[in-house]
């Protein structure tokens, strides 16, 4: 192959040995708890998606050595006059012709197959590694899911401490007055209504390992019932729409599927011009001195327009599909850069809210509550109520603080940012 395609391919080569290398061994994975950045290297190496990703850039790379090649030589062998008594021609002498002929493509044909195998190449590489940050993308998000459906389960498990000792204290203000039963039955119905709470919330952990777990291409049992830390994200912008650029993963992949598709135009056009046949070789006349022979033809393209054109102009219609593929990305990658940017604005404001305001009276609330219902001065329905209050104000902390994450992973994953730094800076 010519430069442009051969030093395309040693680098497919080079970039997917290193892959290879740097993931062979594998990390393993936590004992006692499910560490994000731990099993995001293990996604890397071990998801399916990703092997198959890898595997058809690894296809491209091989097709992509042969492109261009010069076709191969034809031997030919003729027998001048080998009948004379058939056509008459005794009279002229009995030859043999041995030549050599070497197809020719028309000038500029490999060069454009060259650069079309070297366009796909690039396409497919890039396809791996926008197929990584996709895959990233998406594990960040579920692990925030999974973390959320965690952290809620510890605030049931503290809810329900809480809902017992509200039990127990209406029974001990009411003991067995009949006054007081349905005051009694009304703590027991909450209890049981949070036991459900409980399974529901489980069974959504549940569900976020198994997605985690497949991600990462283990098995879910393998995976510990115990979630680590949500690393703290550090957006790259403090407010307004997160980063989106010409660097951005979609964007650099529909200009390369642009070029491979201007790359394959080029070389549909040049495939309706004829190729050529250059030869040479020796002739025996019989009884006389070898001769040498030299051949040189030319191809008729008579229906070459006719079976190729529309071929061509398919071809016209992939550029045109791909430049609208282009522009489409850039629209959609800026438009999400600005809802991201107003998603993580909003969970800003609403966590510094919960934390700084809603969470510490709730909890006052729920205090002055229990006093008061224990004094006789509260209805236990409304204890009930700011009990809720309480509760739902934790879980909505938790819920934020992972749907900040998940913003901060699919802005990541938007922005193309490099995968070498796999859990996000600690803010000042």
């Amino acid at each position: 192959m010519q430069k442009v395609g051969r030093s395309t391919i040693v680098q497919g080569l080079a970039t997917l040995g290193v892959v290879w290398l740097t993931f062979a061994a594998g990390p393993a994975l936590g004992a006692d708890a499910i560490e994000v950045e731990v099993l995001e290297r293990t996604a890397r190496i071990g998801s399916p998606v990703l092997v198959a990703a890898r595997e058809r850039a690894r296809a491209a790379l091989v097709l992509a050595e042969v492109a261009g090649l010069r076709g191969d030589p034809e031997l030919m062998l003729w027998v001048r006059n080998a009948l004379p008594s058939l056509t008459d021609s005794s009279d002229r002498p009995t030859a043999l012709e041995v030549e050599v002929v070497q197809p020719v493509r028309w000038p500029g044909k490999r060069g454009a197959l060259e650069a079309l195998a070297a366009a796909e190449t690039k396409a497919a590489l890039y396809e791996v590694a926008v197929e990584e940050q996709r895959l990233v993308g998406e594990f960040r998000q579920t692990f925030a899911e999974l973390i959320a459906a965690d952290r809620e389960q510890r605030s049931l498990a503290e809810a329900h401490e809480l809902l017992e000792l509200l039990n127990a204290t209406a029974r001990v203000r009411f003991g067995a007055a009949q006054e007081g039963a349905l005051t009694v039955l009304e703590a027991e119905l909450a209890q049981d209504e949070h036991d459900q709470t409980i399974d529901l919330v489980f069974s959504r952990f549940q569900a976020a390992r198994a997605k985690l777990a497949e991600l990462a291409g283990v098995l879910p049992e393998s995976l510990p019932l115990r979630v680590g830390e949500l690393p703290e994200p550090a957006f790259a912008v403090r407010e307004g729409p997160l980063p989106f650029g010409p660097g951005a993963p979609s964007i650099q992949a529909a200009q390369l599927r642009l070029e491979a598709a201007l790359r394959r135009l080029e070389a549909a056009r040049l495939g309706l011009k004829p190729d050529f046949g250059v030869g040479g070789g020796f002739m025996w006349p019989e009884g006389e001195t070898p001769e040498l022979t030299f051949r040189f033809g030319i191809e008729l393209p008579f229906l070459r327009l006719r079976r190729l054109g529309p071929q061509v102009t398919a071809m016209e219609i992939g550029v045109d599909v791909a430049r609208a593929d282009l522009a489409a990305a850039e629209v959609s990658g800026r438009a999400e850069a600005v809802r991201l940017g107003a998603e993580r604005d909003r969970l800003e404001r609403s966590l510094a809210r919960l934390a700084g305001a809603i969470i510490p009276r709730t909890s006052v609330a729920l205090d002055a509550a229990r006093n008061e219902f224990l004094n006789g001065a509260l209805p236990f329905s409304r204890l009930l109520e700011l009990f809720n209050d309480w509760f739902h104000a934790r879980n909505e902390l938790t819920n934020a603080e992972a749907a900040r994450y998940a913003v901060w992973a699919e802005s990541q994953a938007l922005a193309g940012a490099p995968l070498a730094d796999l859990q996000p800076e600690s803010r000042p």
